[in-house]
């Protein structure tokens, strides 16, 4: 039975290709871990040999499990390690030095869900993102693979909440197959310069670029100032630009509210899309957080320059184990993108569950 239907036929392939790669192509999951684990031996506690050309990248990315772990717990770890795996062989290819102890800091996402509502119908969600590390080649080199929002990735348009993306700018884009290589310093300094660039998995193959440049500031105990600019270019859209600009405010031990603003201009606009959130974070415990959130939205080139007024809370919720979270989503749009549409109230629902995978670096 489908559970998600793509709108893009060569998309679906290329995901489901991927897909394949990282689960093992196991038809059935159980049977296929159970196999592995007999074949690739765990060694995480254990010294590997001094030849390590004598060990393949599995057997050394292997990690122990429970006997009595959960066909999602396997899941995970296969998902782990064979990431891990993918960094090795990759990172083998400039040099002969394994480095497992930074292979095993590759890390990654999936998440599955969907956004209702009145105004644009319902919307289902998968995703996906690895990034692997390439230490003999550069510590500050990753590759990447994802299944995303390729405007909003490729534009630094995405949003706080990366399993159900905020509609922005008139709708939920299609998500695309998206690999390639980021440059960016391990180490923040508040003046960090970060360059990626990578291909749309589809025919014909779509290259982009982007270049990223943020600084950060803090003002006394409670204020920190965030800007960044993007550029970017993408062989089917052109050149573009992003301006993104935060102001944070810690108010207490359990509260932050953020003022984000967002201005997007490319070579296929003839104005500016942007929009002006605010948002307050609230911490109820150490494993559930809410989002109370404003946003204004707009586009000058549009008949209707004010596209959209939205009112939503957001709860994120650390399940057990604790590498699963679940997303819940409610609110209401007051959107207006043509002269003949009444600016009606379009209520919206969502729900989402991530799970992450790997070690990724603190």
């Amino acid at each position: 039975m489908d559970v998600f239907v793509p709108k893009n036929d060569s998309n679906s392939r290329a995901t489901a290709v991927i897909a394949l790669l990282l689960l093992g192509a196991c038809v059935a999951p159980a049977t296929c871990l159970a196999q592995e684990e007999e074949e690739h031996p765990d060694r995480s506690d254990q010294t590997l040999p001094s030849d390590q050309s004598t060990v393949t990248p599995m057997e050394g990315c292997a990690e122990r499990i429970r006997p009595e772990a959960t066909v999602l717990e396997r899941v995970r770890r296969r998902l782990t390690v064979t990431t891990c795996a993918s960094s090795a062989w990759l990172d083998s290819l400039f040099g002969d030095q394994f480095r497992y102890d930074q292979y095993r800091s590759t890390y990654g996402t999936i998440s599955a869900g969907g956004l209702w509502s009145d105004y644009d119908g319902f919307d289902p969600r998968l995703r996906f993102r690895v990034r692997l590390q390439l230490p003999q080649w550069d510590d500050r080199i990753t590759a990447f693979a994802g299944r995303v929002g390729e405007d909003d990735y490729i534009s630094d348009t995405e949003g706080d909440f990366e399993a159900l993306p905020t509609r922005q700018f008139g709708n939920l884009e299609d998500e695309s197959v998206l690999v390639g290589l980021g440059y960016s310093n391990p180490t923040r300094t508040g003046n960090d310069f970060d360059l990626g660039v990578g291909v749309r998995v589809d025919l014909p193959l779509d290259p982009y670029a982007r270049a990223r440049y943020e600084i950060v500031r803090e003002f006394g105990e409670h204020w920190v100032f965030t800007a960044r600019e993007t550029v970017f270019w993408q062989n089917s859209e052109g050149f573009g630009t992003t301006t993104r600009t935060y102001l944070d405010r810690a108010l207490s031990d359990t509260l932050l509210l953020r003022w984000a603003n967002l201005g997007k201009f490319t070579e296929e606009t003839i104005g500016l899309e942007w929009y002006t959130q605010l948002t307050l974070f609230q911490s109820l415990n150490a494993r559930t957080g809410l989002a109370w959130q404003w946003q204004t939205e707009g586009e000058t080139d549009n008949e209707v320059q004010l596209t959209r007024h939205a009112a939503r809370l957001i709860l994120r919720r650390q399940l057990t184990p604790d590498w699963l979270y679940l997303e819940l989503r409610g609110g209401v749009a007051w959107p207006r993108r043509k002269l003949s549409e009444d600016r009606d109230p379009s209520p919206e629902v969502g729900i989402a569950l991530e799970m992450q995978f790997g070690n990724r670096p603190q």
